[in-house]
């Protein structure tokens, strides 16, 4: 919701919802329409509006760091997934990423997300389906070092890890020949590594980037950059399978 001075509250909650401004009852938000107005306990008028995947992400409960939305957005961007891909992750923790690719590659897609700690995998889930992507998604408590990702032919896999090196020849089986595999790193020793690693496994076109938002104010008279932001995330490293790793065309 948004209200006319410009506080924005993104609700996801049944009940009251109380804000600044005043509280919503949830049967004022069960029969508004998005582009709609409700009114508040004080009188301040709201408008409904429809959340974005953007607005809608840093919001969902989390039990470990997240890949932001910015990071997660590039990330599907660089590999090329898109509607009707099949992709894997191994790192599920809160399931930010995993969301957001649920997200872009819609119902004819499938995500598969492996995480080695029950308790966020149980996070990631309730997370998941909070979003109504759980036909999308199968999270597995599971360690792809170990025992691979159980799949073939995938368009695409992000390792999202502590030891990213130790899954790879698992996430270059599962991978078709081309097919893109995308690592997270947070620090510069782990992206060190984990290029070494991919290029003494033949992964082609090997890329590493670091994306960076700068927000601003967005107020006549007071436009400048924001005070408060994070300025640094982590990089992105991504490549593409070699011909010799995959088993299907």
């Amino acid at each position: 919701m948004l209200s006319e001075d410009g506080l924005k509250i993104v609700a996801r909650h049944r009940g009251r919802l109380e804000t600044i401004r005043g509280y919503v009852e949830a049967s004022a938000l069960d029969g508004a329409e998005y582009g709609g107005v409700v009114t508040t306990s004080l009188g301040h008028r709201f408008y409904v509006l429809r959340p974005t995947i953007y607005e809608v992400l840093p919001r969902l409960r989390h039990a470990t760091q997240v890949i932001y939305p910015v990071d997660a957005e590039f990330i599907a961007l660089v590999a090329g997934i898109g509607p009707g891909s099949e992709v894997a992750e191994a790192g599920t923790g809160s399931g930010y990423l995993a969301s957001l690719l649920a997200w872009r590659v819609g119902p004819q897609g499938r995500v598969l997300t492996y995480e080695v700690r029950g308790d966020f995998a149980e996070v990631a889930w309730d997370n998941i389906r909070s979003l109504g992507l759980e036909g999308i998604v199968d999270v597995a408590v599971a360690d792809v070092a170990a025992a691979g990702f159980g799949a073939e032919g995938l368009d695409a896999v992000v390792l999202d890890m502590g030891s990213p090196w130790s899954a790879l020849d698992a996430a270059l089986e599962a991978l078709r020949p081309g097919g893109s595999l995308v690592v997270f790193s947070t620090s510069v020793e782990h992206a060190q590594k984990s290029v070494a690693a991919m290029r003494s496994r033949g992964v082609l076109d090997v890329n590493m980037a670091e994306v960076s938002v700068r927000p601003w104010k967005a107020e006549p008279g007071e436009m400048r950059p924001e005070t408060r932001a994070i300025v640094f995330t982590g990089f992105v490293i991504w490549g593409k399978a070699p011909p010799s790793r995959g088993r299907r065309p």
